[in-house]
């Protein structure tokens, strides 16, 4: 037994000593299948082959003690990189990890996207607006985000912003009778919207960019469209190649791979 703990050890140790640099991203679900293509890419380039990055994504509860380093149970410990999807999550943070070496002078906003109506496959309500939301009597489930004591979603109210765009109280009103469910995050505003087969979901493009087999996406009129960005922050103490990676995240080189999901500069 003693052997093979001594044999499991020793081959983990190689493993990790076979990359001159590892890098740990830790951010919310739905922009993660950006930054794990990213990722690739970016180790591909030759002068990254001996880089590894792991990318830890889901709601902060889940791996906020792993970013932290305080708990045994993770596969990955500390993060080197965060990725916020809005500003008020990354503000959100900071703060929580201003004292693992985060702050927000190593941050920066690098891609923006829009908020869009998630509908079912085939869209069988013929949803064509926000609007058919608000005024449609025959569109009466919708699903939002909102937050928390205990999630951080970048999607808190969301729907509040889009349905006051033309300063009509009357908007907010009709809006809010048709909420069947707000959802603590997209992963479980998401499952609630198929579950029930409501039938929209006000949330971002990315999600439909990975669901798109299961749904189907509505774009919200230029009128009423809001957008929040995606950040990333870089810690204090970053090794060279975590300043490297946020460089190239920075840069643009990986536009084309972000633009699939619908962020753009």
């Amino acid at each position: 037994m003693v052997y093979r703990i001594l044999i499991t050890t020793l081959m983990a140790t190689m493993s990790l000593s076979s990359y001159a640099g590892v890098i740990n991203l830790y951010g919310a679900g739905g922009p993660h299948h950006a930054f794990e293509e990213a990722a690739d890419a970016f180790m591909y380039l030759d002068e990254n082959k001996d880089v590894k990055i792991n990318i830890t994504y889901g709601p902060l509860k889940s791996w906020e003690k792993c970013a932290k380093s305080i708990s045994d149970n993770c596969h990955q410990k500390g993060a080197d990189i965060l990725w916020g999807t809005s500003e008020h999550v990354t503000f959100t943070l900071i703060n929580k990890f201003k004292e693992y070496g985060f702050n927000s002078k190593n941050t920066s906003a690098i891609y923006l996207r829009p908020a869009v109506i998630i509908v079912q496959k085939g869209n069988p309500k013929k949803i064509e607006s926000f609007s058919d939301l608000i005024n449609r009597e025959d569109i009466n489930k919708i699903v939002v985000n909102n937050q928390t004591l205990n999630t951080l979603t970048s999607g808190t109210g969301i729907w509040e912003d889009i349905a006051g765009r033309e300063g009509k109280l009357d908007d907010i009103l009709k809006f809010r009778e048709k909420i069947i469910y707000q959802g603590q995050g997209s992963g479980d505003s998401f499952k609630y919207f198929n579950n029930s087969y409501a039938d929209a979901w006000i949330s971002w493009p990315e999600w439909y960019a990975s669901n798109f087999q299961k749904v189907d996406v509505v774009n919200i009129e230029p009128n009423r469209r809001i957008y929040r960005d995606i950040t990333i922050t870089a810690k204090d103490s970053a090794s060279e190649e975590t300043k490297r990676f946020y460089a190239y995240l920075r840069s643009g080189k990986a536009n084309k791979i972000f633009e699939k999901y619908s962020f753009n500069r």
